[in-house]
């Protein structure tokens, strides 16, 4: 990747309506280790300051005079060598085509602009390679690249923030696209979130213990050695946050408290 003074870093301030909730219990061996859990919103937490930094549209295919790439023939593609990543450790993503410019941004709430720009390489090669700022707060990331001649593709990846214990823990799905509106709708309702993948939780990177509940997309069950989960049905991670119906809303943020609630008792 090119040298740091090629960026621009900026820091900031720190569906249908039913849910399914499964049987409470932690994961085996951790019980009494596990730090008190988080409430699932405070008004003040890491996620609520993090959405008060300035935030950016520039992301999408048609800003700045972009247009998408050929599905079946990409002009560019990029490929993460991993689903996520924690602060500290480095990303290394595959480009297809030289001399793109690519940008990063996380993507959240920020007043309802939905993304925040954190950084840009003007000049990237076919390996790019991102060490995690320790400031970056857990989330959905977008590596947004752009050919010299205005194509467009985006890449999407987590950074996980395991040493931090939330009051939910949102495991991302590969349909990564599809949990845009899910990942806005729960920083626009303040919860307390850090996010990780399925596969995080499998391979022991991230303790369900550590959360007052895990959520994640749809009912296929996700195994997290019986921490509580809620399931935000699929039609809810079709629509953007303003467009999902109040009964919806209201049905996950119930199935949400509740879980986290009979986690902390």
């Amino acid at each position: 990747m090119s040298e740091l003074s090629r960026r621009t870093v900026l820091r900031g301030l720190g569906a249908g309506a039913g849910v399914a909730v499964a049987a409470p219990g932690v994961l085996a061996g951790t019980a009494e280790a596990a730090a008190p859990v988080p409430p699932a919103r405070n008004g003040d937490n890491p996620v609520v300051r993090e959405n008060g930094a300035p935030g950016s549209g520039r992301w999408a295919v048609g800003c700045a005079e972009t247009r998408g790439v050929d599905p079946v023939r990409p002009q560019i593609a990029g490929r993460p060598d991993r689903g996520s990543v924690a602060p500290g450790e480095t990303l290394r993503l595959r480009v297809s085509r030289a001399g793109a410019t690519v940008s990063v941004y996380r993507v959240g709430h920020y007043g309802g602009v939905r993304a925040r720009h954190l950084l840009t390489d003007t000049d990237a090669g076919t390996v790019w390679t991102l060490k995690v700022p320790d400031a970056w707060v857990s989330g959905l990331f977008l590596a947004v690249l752009t050919t010299p001649d205005g194509y467009r593709a985006h890449v999407h990846f987590v950074v996980r923030e395991p040493a931090r214990a939330s009051g939910v823990l949102h495991l991302v799905s590969g349909r990564a696209g599809a949990e845009a509106s899910v990942v806005r709708w729960l920083e626009e309702e303040g919860y307390d979130v850090t996010y990780a993948t399925v596969g995080d939780v499998r391979e022991g990177r991230v303790d369900p213990a550590r959360y007052g509940v895990l959520t994640h997309i749809g009912s296929r069950p996700v195994a997290t050695g019986g921490a509580r989960t809620v399931a935000l049905p699929r039609p809810f991670a079709l629509s953007e946050p303003g467009r999902i119906e109040e009964a919806a809303r209201r049905a996950a943020s119930e199935g949400i408290e509740r879980a986290v609630s009979r986690s902390r008792s």
